[in-house]
C-alpha cells in the first residue's frame, strides 16, 4: 500500500477516535441549570434550564440569556468587539494584523482616532439623529423631490465656531470613501 495511503488511514482514524472522546464525554452534561451567580442574577426565574455553554474563567457554565453580571458583560464586550469589527470594515480602515482588528485604539487609520460606541448609551444621539432625518424629509417637499443624503451638523453653544458633523455609515461608504481613495490616489 503506498505511503500516503497509510498517513491518509491513520489521520482519518486519530480524527474518528478523537470525536469518538468528545461524545463521550459530552454524554448527559449538556443540559442542566445554569451555575452562573444566582445572588446577582436578574432573571425572575433564575436558575435558567437549558443548554450549558462553555466554562467561562470562573469555572461555571452558563445557559444563554443568563444575566449575571458576568454573563452580562461577556454580551456586551462580545456585541461591542462586533459593531467595531463591522465599523471598521465599512468604514475602509486597514486592520492592524493579518487576521483583523476589531478594537478601534489599533486601527491604522492615518487620518482620524476612532471610537465606536453601540448599546443603549448611544440612544440619545440615535433619537436626535432621527429627528433631524425626519425634519430634513418633511422639507423635501417644499425644495423639490433631491433625495440626498442627510448630514447633521451639530453647533454647541460653547465649542465657538467649531461642531460636529454626523453622516450615516451607507453614505460613507458610497460618498465620503471613494471620494477620500481618489484624493489620496492623486497624492501618491
Amino acid at each position: 500500500m503506498p505511503r500516503f495511503v497509510v498517513v491518509l488511514l491513520l489521520v482519518c482514524y486519530r480524527r474518528i477516535l478523537c470525536v469518538a472522546r468528545n461524545l463521550m464525554t459530552m454524554s448527559d452534561d449538556r443540559k442542566g441549570e445554569c451555575e452562573g451567580n444566582r445572588d446577582k442574577c436578574n432573571l425572575p426565574a433564575c436558575p435558567k434550564f437549558g443548554t450549558l455553554g462553555r466554562p467561562s474563567r470562573d469555572g461555571n457554565r452558563r445557559v444563554k440569556g443568563c444575566s449575571d453580571p458576568a454573563a452580562r458583560g461577556k454580551r456586551a464586550r462580545t456585541k461591542g468587539l462586533s459593531k467595531q469589527r463591522t465599523a471598521r470594515k465599512r468604514l475602509g480602515v486597514a486592520p492592524s494584523n493579518k487576521f483583523g482588528d476589531a478594537n478601534e485604539e489599533n486601527w491604522q487609520d492615518v487620518l482620524f482616532a476612532n471610537e465606536v460606541k453601540a448599546g443603549k448609551q448611544i440612544g440619545a444621539v440615535v433619537t436626535a439623529w432621527l429627528r433631524v432625518d425626519a425634519q430634513v424629509r418633511s422639507n423635501e417637499s417644499d425644495y423639490g423631490s433631491r433625495r440626498k443624503p442627510t448630514r447633521a451638523i451639530l453647533m454647541p453653544d460653547d465649542w465657538g465656531k467649531e461642531g460636529l458633523v454626523m453622516i450615516k455609515l451607507s453614505v460613507w461608504e458610497e460618498l465620503v470613501r471613494p471620494a477620500m481613495t481618489e484624493y489620496y490616489e492623486g497624492i501618491s
